[in-house]
């Protein structure tokens, strides 16, 4: 294994085990979200991106990182962020079809839920996928060269396009994030069997990003692994078929990965949680599941980051792309789950 792996493994202990004891990877959990029938997982979310902010600004201030905006991911078809467009409302529609995520699949693995491993089928086909098709399509942003200081931005953030002050614009993206949770928290208060507040399990997923900036210098990140293990597939298939040798590719996201489940195992042991099946709970068909699987990896990569690579690290920076990307896969998803119950499948 690399190096930083065991790093990469610790690091995802830790955010296996807060995703799993913030409740939000329950497929349940999930899809009431789109049919704005729970809320617990947006409070979870929003208090998660509040604490990753604080968190990444911790880490650059003690320097055990230079975290970096993200760039646009685009395909040049029609804009800079169409990539962020397409493939956050891809993997929206992979979220309303199997209550999962690239990250949450992982914790629904390790506690048991019967439809997460057709899932994880369909997202390591999803990888396979975009490994060999997908990434062809994504192309280089075209830099903007400032005129007065001759300074490349090719990683836009929201204080940059609305010329504002960096620390005004991150306060009141604090102040945003706070307000609505307080607000959500009050006219949707968490169900009695919750194992944590939304808002502290959020804290806690938050403070799983300061442990990965510490241990690995780099933001949280699910999908990036699936991508790189449709990179391992199609090395090996070179290698045994072709008789082509060529270095390994990395495998750092995938260890990463590895240590989320065992965190997520491990507290589900620790705890005696349910996996799922009860009474009440969603039932995600097969075909279903595999499909929007594939949907969930590919259109991630295609965005170039899901809910945790978008959602808590990138929106944390600032960046547009991470705004575009999750304001169209939530659309996508909420859309989804509208049709799937007008035609009696939710």
């Amino acid at each position: 294994m690399e190096t930083s792996s065991p790093r990469c493994i610790l690091s995802g202990v830790l955010f296996g085990a807060a995703l799993t004891a913030a409740g939000v990877y329950s497929p349940t959990v999930i899809i009431q979200q789109m049919h704005f029938q729970d809320f617990h997982m947006m409070k979870a979310f929003f208090s998660a991106s509040a604490t990753s902010a604080l968190a990444i600004i911790l880490a650059n201030r003690l320097h055990f990182s230079a975290c970096k905006p993200r760039a646009p991911n685009t395909l040049n078809w029609f804009n800079k962020y169409d990539g962020n467009l397409i493939g956050g409302a891809l993997q929206g529609v992979g979220m309303a079809l199997t209550g999962a995520c690239p990250g949450t699949v992982l914790p629904q693995l390790a506690t048991g839920i019967p439809s997460a491993s057709y899932v994880l089928l369909g997202g390591l086909l999803g990888g396979i996928l975009y490994s060999r098709f997908g990434k062809s399509l994504i192309r280089p942003v075209q830099a903007k060269v400032k005129a007065d200081s001759k300074q490349i931005e090719e990683r836009p953030t929201i204080d940059q396009v609305l010329k504002i002050d960096s620390t005004r614009a991150l306060a009141f993206y604090e102040t945003l994030c706070l307000s609505i949770v307080a607000s959500a928290s009050y006219l949707a208060p968490d169900k009695p069997d919750v194992l944590l507040p939304s808002a502290v399990g959020g804290l806690l997923i938050g403070l799983s990003q300061f442990a990965s900036l510490f241990l690995t210098s780099s933001t949280l990140g699910v999908s990036t692994a699936y991508e790189q293990l449709g990179d391992v597939f199609w090395w090996v298939y070179r290698t045994i078929v072709s008789g082509k040798r060529s270095p390994r590719p990395s495998i750092k996201a995938i260890a990463f990965v590895l240590g989320s489940v065992l965190g997520s195992w491990g507290l589900d042991k620790a705890l005696g949680l349910s996996g799922g099946g009860g009474e009440g709970e969603v039932v995600i068909g097969t075909l279903r599941a595999v499909a929007g699987g594939v949907l969930l990896t590919f259109g991630s990569r295609v965005a170039g980051g899901c809910t945790s690579g978008h959602g808590i690290s990138g929106m944390s920076l600032l960046s547009v792309g991470s705004f575009v990307s999750v304001g169209t896969m939530f659309a996508g998803g909420m859309a989804t789950a509208a049709i799937l119950k007008f035609c009696g499948s939710a």
